[in-house]
């Protein structure tokens, strides 16, 4: 462009020569070694970029900077966010374009200014350029509106005039420089902001920059500014960053799990969520916990804090005949001990998920509490979770769960997996954690103590308990009991006949010889079922005689004598030609059950409610020879049993002794599993220490009185002052009926008479006593364990399991059947508590708790409690590092990003051979780095931006799938939907066609099974009149499920990202496996 065609108007607009960078860009090149002036109020690096190459001729660029607001100046600011965005963005060469213009402000010819607004009370809004040394004009001037951006140079509407006369470009440059020496430098603080991007980061350091991201909205914890309302509720900072993060949970999803550890104050921050959910809106609280907590916890915090209420204890919500339309109207409800609720086949689950199906969700919140979401498996919390999602499969999708069953399956497997769901939906920390991390947390002003905990053994003989030779023939008969009761079927003579093992190779002929006594595929399927769960019911009476067995010689001789019972009725009724169902003989258990927090049925009542079944097809003869040896060894053991006198006892005798010397004086709590332990350790103990004041509670012990024994034993914790002449506890004999939860610290002292075989309700008893608001600097727990008999004792049960597990792989058991059984892991944590291994505790607890990743907020509350936040707050987003993989597995790349509308984060992990990693814990654990961690060179940047937008698209079509995915449909439900498909259109069979393709709750799933079954075989109206019955009774559960929308690429921003490359060692191990398999 030559000096007589530069317009006078440059405006960015379509005519030819009318775009300031060309403008610009032309006349730097016809100059003779140019300056370059320019004032403007907003600058980025696209400006430069645009300019690109005439830049390189100028020698001398001075840029002056302003600002369009009267404000302190926030360019930095501006250019960071902006610069961020495009890294964010995974833009193209964003990398390259901050290392090359960071090295241009760099060099000499380079100036940088900034004027300063508020020390000359006006602001620079004024936008200015100045080129010196063009051909035939000297100075070139531009003024206008355009700013120093990629935008003001190029595709704004902009408005500019250029200044071609010799005195105007001279007044110019007087007015410039006047700014220019009125302005302070601002060159240093450009290159320290663009130091952010170029400067290397430490593997460590883009780490914790992930999870910094994902956590930094939990890491407030002023409540008072947060909310805003007061409230009269003290919670220690702990508890406070645990309401706000269940309260964001309940926004979202409208229930939460709370899952602290015991003793830490669930009750308290969940008081708190009632204050705001109750008592702030005016409406009721419906608070649903064990019997025993009603009274003695939660009526006077209840009505201490005037929050309306209404208390239902956990046996109420068990009555079959529970009217729940009469507790429909809550606006919130608390589950206390929620682990209670982790059956659905109970009455208390199915009653509470119907009062929840039914209740408003825009409404209504539900709160659960546990220190123990799962006791056996994770499918306990499964089934707690189903009460937040009604059983909507889908429900967290938004959290990257497409399908909840199948997300538990996978747990099942692989505990870690359940990060993403523990994440959404609960607030759990460990005790250790807290210790940890709040080592200075106070409630009202004064500070919390956490005791140390320490575990003893208690050795004794249990061979001496039943005398040697006794026991040897005690553990031997439990093997060789038949219990023919238990698993009739296996009676059958179809399978008498076939003399065959019943679990194992031989069962095809087993069904060959059923098929021929006329059974279809689908009756063998249902017997063979029956059969497996029949003889699972057997082996569970053996596990449960040995846990009474070890327990006590008067818990075990009581369960002989039920059984012993139990067959010579059950020989009186084969005599008169009839046989008692199997199948209800799994209620049997409850006689024998180490769950003593509901009274048992008694034995009589229980065989009057047992229905008769077709004993013709039994071999009645061969049954009643198995039930008369049962009898005869039951009978021969009893005799010598009875033998046995508690004052004689090895076990007995080894606690008096620690009660009068070690303890003695002290405040002590005992615990046993077994009502019938429990009543002869009271018994014995009441003689053997005479002036000791000794209590018991079990579930014989009326609520009203174990209220009152608690005070007694712990009048400090409980505020209760004894009435004149009535003395303290001095020794508290318990099973688990001492409810969860209670407040018994004023004893710093636990005896666990019985061998833990759910190690996790020793982390339960230990709640009781360590709790916020302990006066002890130490806990001690002491384990009685049988040193001589310890490993028969286990080698019996693991037979007893293997057999489970053999009859578990032929057809499959109920999660429920298994989860009565002791867990082999377990058996090393009963030998470490043996040890006195005081480790086990913190470990039982983040097993018990799920402390699933507690690993990361440990990682990032170490790095800010030592340096703070702001270094990780100023890590631009899309930045990354590259280290070298510890193991060759983790070699490969990772990418963190967030959703920009849902603020959900998602952690990838694409593996070198290319399969990826979506799960967060999974993928993050290679990218998991000390400070120390070296970083290594960096591949060229265009192969990170490939990954970088490879991973993301892939992120992009599998967050697209979620929304487009077809729920999937349970087999009687497709049944039903195809049949509807064929008849003709119509008002109801339409509406039915829409009811049963939407997903029905497992809980309606056998009644529909059933009535299907019953209907097929009618005609089409009666079956439409049946199916839309059926419809009326069931409605689908009413949810408001937070949705996934369809996602773009612009919607996901990078975090962070990482590089793991391989060692030099990884490459030659690779090639000698390489070599040797080919050999």
């Amino acid at each position: 462009m030559s000096t007589h065609i530069i317009p006078d108007l440059v405006d960015n607009s379509d005519v030819s020569g009318r775009r300031l960078a060309d403008v610009l860009s032309d006349a730097l090149q016809m100059a003779d070694a140019p300056a370059l002036w320019v004032a403007t109020a907003y600058f980025n690096l696209d400006g430069f970029e645009t300019l690109g190459a005439a830049l390189e001729k100028v020698e001398e660029l001075r840029l002056l900077l302003g600002t369009e607001q009267e404000q302190e100046f926030v360019l930095t600011y501006r250019l960071t966010q902006e610069l961020e965005r495009h890294f964010a963005l995974v833009h193209p060469e964003s990398q390259q374009k901050v290392e090359r213009w960071a090295a241009f402000l760099k060099e000499a010819r380079v100036q940088v200014r900034r004027y300063k607004p508020r020390e000359h009370g006006r602001i620079l809004h004024g936008k200015m350029y100045l080129i010196q040394n063009v051909p035939g004009l000297g100075g070139l001037g531009i003024v206008g509106s355009s700013n120093f951006t990629g935008a003001g140079l190029n595709t704004n509407l902009e408005l500019n005039a250029v200044l071609k006369q010799h005195s105007a470009t001279a007044q110019l440059q007087q007015w410039y420089e006047r700014l220019w020496q009125d302005a302070e430098d601002y060159k240093a603080a450009l290159l320290e902001m663009l130091e952010q991007f170029t400067r290397p980061l430490s593997p460590y350091e883009v780490y914790l920059k992930v999870i910094y991201e994902a956590y930094r909205d939990r890491l407030e914890s002023d409540l008072s500014e947060r909310d805003g309302k007061p409230s009269p509720i003290a919670l220690a900072d702990f508890q406070r960053d645990g309401y706000h993060a269940a309260r964001e949970i309940l926004e979202q999803y409208g229930g939460v799990l709370i899952a602290d550890s015991v003793g830490l104050g669930k009750t308290y921050l969940a008081l708190r969520l009632l204050d705001d959910y109750a008592y702030q809106q005016r409406r009721t609280a419906l608070v649903i916990c064990p019997a025993a907590l009603r009274d003695t916890v939660w009526k006077p915090l209840l009505e201490q804090h005037a929050i309306p209420h209404r208390i239902e204890s956990m046996e109420q919500m068990s009555r079959g005949d529970l009217d729940l339309d009469d507790l429909s109207q809550y606006a919130v409800i608390v589950v206390d001990e929620s682990h209670n609720f982790r059956n659905p086949g109970a009455n208390r689950w199915r009653n509470l998920f119907e009062l929840l199906r039914n209740a408003d969700p825009e409404q209504t919140r539900l709160i659960l509490l546990t220190a123990t979401p799962v006791n056996n498996s994770v499918y306990d919390l499964y089934h707690q979770i189903r009460l937040i999602t009604r059983d909507q499969k889908d429900f967290f999708q938004i959290a990257g769960i497409e399908n909840l069953e199948g997300y538990f399956r996978k747990a099942a497997e692989q505990r870690e997996s359940l990060y993403e769901l523990l994440e959404a939906v609960s607030v759990r920390r460990s005790r250790a954690f807290i210790r940890k991390h709040y080592p200075n947390a106070t409630i009202d002003g004064k500070p919390i103590q956490f005791p140390e905990r320490h575990i003893h053994s208690v050795q004794y003989d249990l061979q001496q308990v039943y005398g040697g030779h006794l026991y040897q023939r005690v553990a031997r008969t439990i093997e060789e009991l038949n219990l023919a009761p238990y698993q009739l079927d296996a009676y059958r003579k179809e399978v008498v006949q076939s003399r065959l093992c019943l679990f194992g190779e031989e069962w095809a002929q087993i069904e060959h010889a059923l098929r021929r006594s006329g059974m279809n595929d689908e009756q063998i399927r249902t017997f063979r079922f029956e059969l497996g769960g029949q003889a699972a019911l057997a082996d569970l009476m053996r596990v449960l005689y040995l846990k009474r067995l070890e327990s006590s010689v008067e818990a075990f001789r009581n369960s002989l004598r039920h059984q012993l019972q139990f067959q010579q009725r059950f020989l009186q009724t084969l005599q008169q030609g009839k046989l008692l169902s199997s199948r209800d003989y799994r209620r049997m258990l409850m006689l024998e059950s180490d769950d003593e927090e509901e009274p048992s049925e008694d034995l009589q009542a229980l065989l009057n409610t047992l229905q008769p079944v077709d004993a013709s097809k039994y071999d009645l003869g061969v049954v009643q020879m198995a039930v008369q040896d049962d009898i005869n060894k039951l009978q021969s053991l009893l005799n010598d049993l009875n033998q046995l006198a508690p004052q004689n006892d090895a076990k007995v005798n080894t606690l008096v002794q620690l009660l009068q010397n070690e303890l003695c004086g002290e405040k002590v709590l005992i615990f046993s599993y077994y009502k019938d332990t429990a009543r002869m350790l009271y018994e014995e103990l009441q003689q053997r220490l005479p002036g000791t004041e000794i209590a018991l509670v079990d579930s014989d012990v009326k609520l009203e009185e174990r209220r009152r024994i608690v005070q007694r034993f712990a009048p400090k914790a409980n505020r209760s002052m004894l009435p004149p002449g009535e003395r303290e506890v001095q020794i508290l004999i318990a099973t688990d009926a001492l409810s969860e939860g209670q407040n018994l610290q004023d004893a710093r002292i636990i005896i666990n008479y019985d061998l833990h075989w759910n190690p996790v309700r020793m982390v339960q008893r230990i709640g009781r006593i360590d709790r916020i608001g302990s006066p002890h600097a130490r806990i001690e727990v002491y384990n009685f364990i049988p040193e001589d008999a310890l490993e028969s004792l286990l080698g019996l049960m693991q037979r007893l399991l293997d057999k489970l597990g053999q009859i578990n792989s032929t057809v499959g058991l109920d999660a429920s059947v298994l989860g009565e059984a002791p867990n082999p892991m377990d058996f090393n944590t009963l030998k470490r508590i043996a040890q006195g291994d005081d480790q086990v505790l913190d470990e039982l607890e983040q097993e018990g708790e799920l402390s699933v990743g507690e690993f990361l907020m440990e990682d990032l509350m170490m790095y800010l409690k030592e340096l703070g936040e702001e270094h990780l707050g100023r890590i631009p987003l899309g930045r990354g590092t590259a280290k070298y993989a510890e193991k060759p597995e983790q070699v490969g790349f990772f990418a963190a990003f967030r959703h920009t509308r849902t603020e959900r984060h998602y952690w990838l992990f694409q593996r070198e051979e290319g399969t990826l990693e979506t799960a967060r814990l999974s993928a993050i654990r290679p990218v998991r780095s000390k400070p120390d961690t070296p970083h290594v060179p960096l591949p060229p940047s265009e192969q990170i931006e490939q990954k970088l937008q490879q991973l993301r698209a892939e992120l992009v079509k599998r967050l697209n799938q979620q929304v487009y995915h077809a729920q999937e449909l349970p087999k009687v439900q497709r049944q039903i939907v195809r049949w509807l498909q064929a008849l003709p259109s119509s008002a109801l069979r339409n509406e039915l066609l829409g009811y049963f393709r939407d997903a029905l709750p497992a809980t309606d799933l056998s009644a529909l099974r059933t009535l299907w079954r019953e209907i097929r075989p009618l005609k089409t109206p009666e079956v439409l009149r049946r199916l839309k019955a059926f419809a009326d009774s069931h409605p689908h559960p009413v949810t408001s499920v937070p949705r996934l929308e369809e996602t773009t690429k612009d919607d996901l921003e990078c975090v962070a990202w990482m590089w793991l490359l391989p060692r030099e060692g990884f490459r030659q191990t690779a090639a000698m496996q390489e070599n040797q398999a080919g050999s």
